[in-house]
């Protein structure tokens, strides 16, 4: 049984409505915090996740916002701040999956890796640093590939290790106030998310690499951020926690 060990918190999912962001956001909400999800079009979406998180007796509201624009992003902040009074767990989810050889990647790949998967984390981690109480938890999702940087993924494990190496910078400016700031880095996860940039038979491949001889799911995820965000990882921060089932 999960403790409710949140309680009296604010916490906010960026990306939070679906797939891998709404699992997470309801592992927050089991844990008692006051749970805000932002989200960047799909109002029906949000709307049926802040009714599941409702069902855990908690305060839940869900925020239009754009994670790869400046602006909305520092309304976003300073929205939660001034209608719950703190801030005390931010969570990073939005990214995107191109599959392909350097040789064939287009300005304009290029760019909305870097939008969605760079550009987007630095937001809110530095409206994060501004905004998040002492003792605050900082989580943004990675990926394992950054171990890797093999194969048509190069481009987009790139975009993500440069949000591992400002979670290792942001861990140690923060941490004269008790902030951890750190990055989950799962493997393929059977969601809609990575469904979009695999085929049926690709994913089939990648679950029969996996020592578990399945993908991971949102589910196997959320406990690792919910452990980050609570009490007992005190100590952890700078880190890149890989959750992939050993599957790398």
């Amino acid at each position: 049984m999960t403790t409710r060990d949140l309680e009296g918190r604010v916490a906010l999912v960026v990306g939070g409505s679906r797939n891998m962001g709404a699992a997470i956001a309801e592992e927050v909400a089991k844990r008692g915090a006051t749970v805000v999800i932002s989200y960047s079009s799909d109002d029906a979406m949000a709307a049926k996740t802040l009714r599941q998180l409702e069902t855990h007796r908690v305060a839940a509201e869900a925020v239009r916002s754009d994670a790869t624009r400046s602006a909305e992003v520092t309304a976003l902040f300073d929205g939660v701040v001034a209608r719950h009074g703190r801030l005390d767990v931010v969570v990073h989810v939005p990214g995107a999956v191109i599959k392909k050889p350097i040789a064939e990647i287009t300005d304009e790949d290029f760019e909305h890796l870097v939008d969605r998967n760079t550009r987007s984390a630095f937001y809110t981690l530095r409206a994060a640093a501004r905004r998040l109480a002492d003792d605050g938890r900082y989580v943004v999702l990675s990926t394992t590939l950054t171990a890797v940087m093999t194969g048509p993924y190069g481009v987009y494990s790139g975009s993500k290790a440069a949000v591992e190496r400002m979670v290792l910078a942001a861990a140690k400016e923060l941490g004269a106030r008790g902030i951890t700031v750190n990055a989950v880095a799962p493997g393929p996860v059977d969601d809609s998310f990575y469904q979009g940039a695999e085929t049926p038979e690709s994913m089939a491949a990648a679950a029969q690499h996996s020592p578990r001889a399945r993908l991971g799911r949102p589910a196997d995820i959320a406990p690792v951020v919910g452990w980050l965000v609570g009490a007992d990882a005190s100590w952890v921060s700078g880190q890149t926690v890989r959750a992939n089932g050993a599957m790398f």
